[in-house]
């Protein structure tokens, strides 16, 4: 879709009341973005009718198109439809066939119909209704001016099918449909900053007509996300791939992933697909690592469990780490570390434990072992080894970037790579 660009509108009292996070924004970016279409900006407006038809008119007044999430629903504060019927000048019309789907929808769920639902099927007249295959809110477009705006429910997983399957074709044929081609990639970095990852990329971070590339940091990772069109599928794929291979050479085993994996579920993927087993002693992250791995499903196949050992006593009960380390070394050094792994993969029986120890803070630094520093041990029935980090912050930041330590080193023993961190 050529020249296209689109305003984003979210609605709802709980988005700017800071109650949730809007993630649909992010989403709908997304998804134009790969469409080719240049996202001008953003608003968010509460349950309002006179707040949403203003916000729906400096929206269409500033893009093409402008997509509207929330508001959708049968409660009183769902106000979104009989705000843009205003806009229009128009009045609310029942949807017969909308109403019929919404009743179908209840009786799938064999569930009773509250009268209130009738309230989704009221459109504004003349619009264009956008069934819902996956939940009971129609969404519906409206035009004005030789521009388009389309509604959809505020359900994020109702919203993207919407979107993808509905949205964007009703947008390519009003528009008409684009004859370039589209090609994205998003990689997952870790262990730079993203004023030091501006520095090393930023000759390939310049804009071009067919190349772009953002910089999306959620900590402790940044996303690279790499969008390329071309007239043709050859010509996006050279641009996406010419430009993936400075980057790859830039950043080289900095990169978790070029797919947007995370790190668990990479780590994970290599102990697969060599049979292998994994154990954990955690200290300092109280289980974070583990909790991590658990989120991603088929884990059972590859974790055994993790030993949250936060005291001197559990840790020479449970993982065997000896009196006299503890007493010569502390809990927070490269043998207590060292002696926790090896603990972890004998109780859990595994091929490889992992284990962190350190100080969170805010309190129990010393000039020798300040607040933020931390070591991680690895152990495999050949080899033991251990690396030490400082990386002061606040608590959850040390105890987060703790977690990613035991993960990436883990990661780059598995393949092979350069260990980070201080030795012994």
């Amino acid at each position: 879709m050529d020249n296209l660009d689109a305003w984003i509108l979210t609605i709802g009292n709980e988005i700017v009341n800071g109650v949730i996070t809007d993630t649909n924004r992010e989403t709908i970016t997304r998804e134009l973005r790969t469409a080719g279409i240049t996202v001008k900006g953003m608003s968010s407006v509460g349950d309002d009718p006179a707040l949403i038809a203003d916000a729906l008119e400096n929206a269409m007044a500033r893009a093409s198109i402008t997509i509207v999430s929330g508001g959708l629903g049968p409660t009183e504060d769902d106000k979104t439809a009989a705000s843009a019927a205003s806009f229009l000048g128009v009045d609310l019309k029942l949807d017969k066939e909308q109403l019929a789907r919404i009743e179908d929808r209840f009786r799938q769920w064999q569930r009773p119909m509250a009268p209130s639902n009738t309230k989704q099927a009221m459109l504004p007249a003349g619009s264009t209704p956008i069934p819902n295959d996956h939940g009971t809110a129609p969404g519906f477009m409206i035009e004005k001016n030789g521009r388009v705006a389309l509604f959809f429910p505020g359900v994020p997983r109702e919203l993207i099918r919407m979107l993808r399957e509905q949205g964007l074709p009703r947008i390519a044929e009003r528009f008409g449909v684009s004859r370039d081609v589209f090609r994205t990639r998003t990689l997952i970095v870790y262990g730079f900053s993203e004023s030091k990852l501006g520095e090393i990329l930023a000759d390939v971070a310049q804009d071009e007509d067919s190349y772009h590339l953002a910089f999306l940091p959620r900590f402790p990772i940044i996303r690279l996300r790499l969008d390329a069109r071309g007239t043709t599928q050859e010509l996006a794929d050279h641009i996406l791939g010419t430009k993936l291979n400075v980057i790859r050479e830039r950043l080289e085993q900095n990169i978790i992933s070029e797919d947007g994996s995370s790190i668990e579920e990479v780590v994970l993927g290599l102990m697969k697909a060599r049979n292998l087993k994994l154990s954990l002693a955690e200290s300092i992250t109280g289980g974070m690592i583990g909790d991590m791995i658990t989120r991603v499903p088929g884990s059972s196949s590859v974790f055994m469990g993790s030993v949250v050992s936060y005291s001197n006593e559990m840790k020479s009960a449970l993982l065997n780490v000896s009196g006299e380390t503890l007493s010569t070394y502390g809990a927070v050094s490269h043998q207590c570390a060292r002696e926790m792994a090896e603990g972890a993969r004998v109780v859990g029986k595994a091929d490889i434990g992992v284990s962190v120890t350190g100080i969170a803070g805010p309190s129990g630094g010393t000039p020798e072992k300040p607040v933020g520093t931390f070591y991680v041990g690895l152990a495999t029935e050949q080899t033991t080894l251990s690396r030490g980090f400082l990386m002061p912050g606040i608590r959850d930041w040390v105890r987060t970037l703790a977690a990613m330590q035991g993960l990436d080193i883990l990661r780059r023993y598995l393949l092979g790579f350069r260990l980070h961190g201080t030795e012994e």
